[in-house]
């Protein structure tokens, strides 16, 4: 009889202590302008990346902010630092010791834009490594691919928005995007999308939700548990259909 009641007292001890971590452990959740996977509306964060994460966060009963940035002060904060949930991110073999992934998300491909009135015909990675200038975003995977390509001729820009206009502007003869995000990205930025030509497909990816590496384990586990059951429940592909079948 002793026995077991210590047994009880333990185990309810061990569910007060799991009860706490998981309610009293802070997280930062960030995320850049990269619609339709995350963009800010009305002081609001929106976004099909954006509704994932709060399908995590209510399948866990929790409810961190979200804060929205560039993308170089987002990737930067979640290398240096625990208890960051960067969302969307491309996994790579590059990144692949950074961060922990949880998803995927979805899949994009990544090309090389042109524009119909400077049209450029690319045939491979030597002939865009001899053109005058490539506009990227600062760290995003296409930018941090084509470095790791050996290319000297990267123009970066923190905001994809200035990506695209160097492009539209023709002070870039080529810019790298992917098709899931320019043609929102377009329409914020008011160029027409029909303007824009893929000249070379780069590679194809998936996209996931990330946690920084030194992150407790048992957090990691949590997301990603979360994540399965609403994979699982249908609700991943409800939010999925809500973006992307419109």
């Amino acid at each position: 009889m002793k026995r077991t009641l210590i047994i009880l007292i333990s185990l309810m001890i061990l569910i007060s202590l799991s009860s706490c971590f998981r309610t009293n452990k802070q997280l930062r959740i960030l995320t850049e302008n990269y619609p339709p996977l995350s963009y800010i509306e009305n002081g609001e964060v929106k976004g099909y990346g954006t509704d994932v994460v709060n399908a995590i966060q209510a399948e866990l009963e929790i409810d961190f902010s979200i804060e929205l940035m560039n993308w170089d002060a987002a990737y930067s904060s979640a290398m240096r630092h625990p208890n960051v949930v960067l969302y969307t991110i491309d996994r790579t073999p590059e990144r692949e010791e950074l961060f922990h992934f949880i998803g995927p998300l979805g899949s994009n491909v990544a090309s090389l834009y042109s524009t119909k009135d400077n049209l450029m015909t690319i045939n491979s990675l030597d002939e865009a490594k001899a053109v005058s200038t490539i506009a990227t975003t600062t760290n995003w995977f296409t930018e941090q691919y084509l470095v790791e390509q050996d290319f000297s001729n990267l123009l970066s820009m923190v905001d994809p928005i200035q990506t695209l206009k160097l492009l539209a502007e023709n002070k870039a003869d080529l810019a790298v995007f992917t098709d899931v995000t320019l043609p929102e990205l377009s329409e914020e930025a008011g160029i027409d999308l029909d303007t824009m030509v893929p000249v070379y497909e780069l590679l194809s990816t998936d996209y996931y939700i990330a946690i920084s590496k030194d992150t407790d384990k048992r957090i990691v586990d949590q997301w990603q548990n979360a994540f399965t059951t609403i994979q699982d429940n249908g609700t991943l592909e409800e939010l999925h259909n809500k973006w992307f079948d419109r």
